[in-house]
């Protein structure tokens, strides 16, 4: 058995490592520091959302008993609160806790490879593919990404606490390690496999997985099984669609690997315009793929137990991202294959292989994979330090989009919308134009309405709005203008229905109620004015205005 304080480094050996990484995260990931927060959820999550604006009991209560809208990450909005309370809405802060999460993960890296191999080399070289390989910048760089790195922190500081328990029989690192699952579950739920980790932990290390060994992971898999059903309870859209989630995960599995050995052509966004079906050639070929690698994978468990090991890691944590392929608010949802940032985690596995393989390579001939080792440190860390850049504005993040994947009807959306905030509306309706060539969706047409509205161009703009909620039946906002502009154009009945839909729609769309109000009064229905305005105050009681017209009917 080893002796635990032989893997626990001293002060001195940990203070010097942090402080090494941390000059070399500046280095490749600093200029980050200096970046706005960019219209990709950080509108959402931080700027616009009430709950993240300083420390309070309301706010604290309200992180933890709402979603984001869709995941429950209470700790992450926690520390979005303490961002706020040092420093309010400066995106310096917010980008400096990302970073320090980072160096603290690539810290846990070193020390979960040290514990697992005891050897100094593999663990370093594993921590510095970690630190600088290109696809993780997403996840640094981006502060609505704090989600993720919060929760690898919580979730390596799990499996390290476990081994340390394994090392030394002390039930105190047990415990601890039950207590810091929870904590990344409370930061995001993607952490829900840790249970299935540690007995691939145990496997590795040639325990028995027998029933003691299940009681013993009893408590994890409670709390995996808790978030489990508080996460479905956010999750909206395709949940019963699995053959289309194992089709486009074993497609995210095949991008994940080719980014992680060549990280080009990185972006937010991978749209998938193909048929997501058997028959597409393209997904065949990449489940196909899957398959052999695992099956390869199993058949080198009768030499080493380690590639099995590292590959079940990478698809045991990168499964829980399967269920994310669907997004947009459209009837017909769009399909993204995956996000760099899901990839963070599950790394660590393909990572640790390329470190034995290092270790292998260098003992046959030393220099020569010495050297190719520290150029492809020093080529990860140019690619992560120039990746970091495409995260410097909105318009950079979405024209790197557009660059590698021309097919991004979204990018061209949001490039557009930039375009119409500055005035320039030619430039944005032909960014609109180019969305709807790719794809007829909800939100090119929503934005091609307020072009036409900006213009004078009413008729146009109701059509727009239309077309919107053919695509977009529950667009509340969609509802409102159109039943504004019907309202202008005295289409009264109609704006009315339109009303009542937004109403129906969100309950608590004060904006709906009012502009209900108002058109119930222009059709000389005071009773029905009466309660619609009551309604909003129910939203707002300090609506002085609202207060004033219930007054005067």
């Amino acid at each position: 058995m080893f002796v635990t304080s032989a893997y626990l480094p001293t002060r001195k050996q940990a203070l010097t490592c942090v402080a090494l990484l941390g000059a070399l995260l500046l280095l490749v990931y600093g200029s980050a520091l200096s970046y706005p927060f960019v219209a990709w959820d950080d509108g959402l999550l931080i700027t616009e959302n009430a709950t993240a604006h300083g420390l309070s009991f309301t706010n604290i209560r309200n992180a933890f008993t709402t979603y984001d809208p869709e995941l429950y990450i209470p700790l992450t909005l926690l520390t979005y609160q303490v961002d706020y309370a040092i420093a309010g809405l400066h995106p310096f802060t917010y980008h400096l806790g990302n970073l320090v999460l980072h160096l603290l993960n690539v810290s846990l890296v070193c020390w979960f490879v040290f514990l697992l191999t005891g050897r100094r080399w593999i663990a370093g070289v594993t921590a510095l593919l970690f630190a600088v390989h290109p696809l993780h910048t997403e996840a640094v760089v981006w502060a609505s990404a704090r989600k993720d790195v919060l929760s690898t922190f919580f979730f390596l500081a799990t499996l390290v606490t476990y081994l340390l328990f394994r090392r030394s029989d002390v039930r105190t690192w047990y415990r601890r390690s039950i207590v810091l699952f929870l904590l990344a579950l409370l930061s995001k739920v993607i952490a829900i496999t840790a249970p299935v980790v540690l007995l691939l932990l145990d496997w590795r290390e040639g325990r028995k997985i027998d029933a003691a060994n299940i009681r013993e992971k009893a408590p994890y898999f409670l709390l995996s099984f808790v978030f489990g059903l508080i996460a479905i309870g956010g999750k909206t859209g395709s949940d019963s669609l699995f053959l289309e989630k194992i089709l486009i995960g074993s497609k995210a599995v095949t991008l994940y690997l080719s980014k992680l050995l060549l990280p080009v052509h990185l972006s937010v966004l991978y749209p998938y315009t193909a048929p997501v079906s058997f028959a597409n050639p393209d997904l065949l070929s990449a489940f196909a793929l899957v398959l052999v690698l695992t099956a390869l994978a199993w058949w080198s468990k009768c030499k080493t137990r380690e590639i099995l090991f590292g590959w079940f890691f990478f698809l045991f944590t990168v499964l829980p991202t399967f269920s994310n392929f669907a997004k947009g608010e459209d009837v017909l949802k769009d399909i993204y294959i995956g996000s760099d940032r899901y990839a963070y985690i599950p790394s660590i596995g393909i990572l640790f292989l390329f470190a034995l393989l290092f270790s292998r390579l260098i003992d046959k001939k030393s220099q020569l994979f010495q050297g190719a080792l520290a150029l492809l440190f020093v080529f990860f860390a140019f690619l992560a330090q120039k990746q970091a850049q495409t995260w410097s504005s909105t318009e950079a993040l979405f024209s790197n989009v557009l660059t590698h994947y021309p097919n991004s009807h979204l990018a061209h959306n949001n490039l557009g919308t930039l375009l119409f905030r500055n005035g320039e509306y030619d430039g944005a309706f032909a960014q609109y134009e180019q969305s709807l060539a790719i794809r007829p969706n909800g939100e090119a047409y929503y934005n091609l309405a307020q072009y036409y509205d900006t213009k004078g161009q009413t008729i146009k703009a109701m059509e727009a709005y239309r077309s919107a909620l053919e695509h977009r039946p529950k667009d509340t906002s969609a509802l409102v203008n159109l039943g504004v502009l019907q309202m202008r154009s005295g289409q009264l009945e109609d704006a009315v229905l339109n009303f009542l839909k937004a109403t129906e729609t969100d309950p608590f769309s004060s904006v709906a109620f009012y502009n209900l109000a108002t058109a119930y009064e222009l059709t000389d229905n005071p009773e029905e004015a009466r309660k619609a305005y009551e309604k909003v105050l129910e939203i707002d009681p300090e609506d002085t205005e609202v207060s004033e017209r219930l007054l005067a009917l």
